[in-house]
Order: C-alpha cells, then sequence, then structure tokens
C-alpha cells in the first residue's frame, strides 16, 4: 500500500518530488505527452505540501502557473486553492504550488 503524500515528511516530499521529475523527463524524452501531463500534476500536488496554506488571502486574486485569467481565491482546503478565474463562474481547485505572486485586491 502506497502511503499518502500527507503523510511524508518535508524531506520525502523531496524526494518525491525528484524521483516524480525524473520520471516526467524520460516520459518527455518517449514523448509521452499524457504521462507528462499526470507526472507534472503530481510534482504540483507533492510541491503543495510544502507551502503554507495560511499565506493565501480569501478574495485575493493570484496569478495561475500557464493561464491568463487571474483567479480569485474563494477558500483553501488542504493543499487546494478553489474559486474561479475572472470572466467564469465555475468553481475550480487549483494547487497551491501553481499560485505564483502575491495575492492582489479589487
Amino acid at each position: 500500500m502506497e502511503t499518502r503524500m500527507s503523510q511524508l515528511s518535508k524531506y520525502e516530499l523531496e524526494m518525491l518530488i525528484t524521483k516524480l521529475s525524473e520520471q516526467k523527463r524520460k516520459a518527455e524524452q518517449h514523448g509521452n505527452v499524457s504521462e507528462v501531463e499526470v507526472v507534472t500534476r503530481k510534482i504540483a500536488i507533492a510541491k503543495s505540501y510544502l507551502i503554507d496554506p495560511e499565506r493565501f488571502e480569501r478574495g485575493a486574486f493570484y496569478r495561475i502557473e500557464g493561464e491568463e485569467a487571474r483567479f480569485e481565491l474563494h477558500f483553501v482546503n488542504g493543499v487546494m486553492g478553489w474559486g474561479h478565474f475572472e470572466g467564469t463562474a465555475q468553481e475550480v481547485a487549483i494547487p497551491l504550488a501553481l499560485f505564483t505572486g502575491e495575492g492582489e485586491q479589487t
């Protein structure tokens, strides 16, 4: 049975990120796009466990890695920030590691 990321120490998470990064590199070399995407998401989630969720502010707007629109944060649950992108009403969850910069109030 695999250990959950939430049960790993900081060191173990860092080792997992290193292992996943190597797995991603190999998948890229083999042209396996779907595996690259899955492993990239796993890396983001693992990195999210290394981030203090208290530093995120409800109602603030954040930039998300790889996205043009700003993201309005409604709340944080575990390692995921829930909210919506500007111009949409659909609520989505984003791993905290994908948040870039500081939150902006409107």
